[in-house]
């Protein structure tokens, strides 16, 4: 992909709880991470996890990864 290209983005399954977005993990699409992630925040949650915790099940656009899965 050249510097002109535009990266393809993804509907992609999130997971939102109040304000925060949990997204999946770059390398295990079966976790999800919130901000901060691998900087100040080392938590990662399982979809079912979010659920219990309250969270609601959303999709957003993402940048393309190699492994796509359906999550819930």
């Amino acid at each position: 992909m050249g510097h002109d290209a535009k990266a393809e983005l993804v509907v992609t399954a999130v997971y939102r709880l109040g304000e925060i977005m949990y997204v999946p993990h770059y390398q295990d699409v079966d976790k999800f991470v919130g901000p901060g992630y691998n900087l100040v925040n080392f938590r990662e949650y399982r979809w079912d996890e979010l659920l219990v915790m309250g969270a609601r099940r959303d999709s957003y656009p993402l940048l393309s990864r190699w492994k796509v899965k359906k999550h819930g």
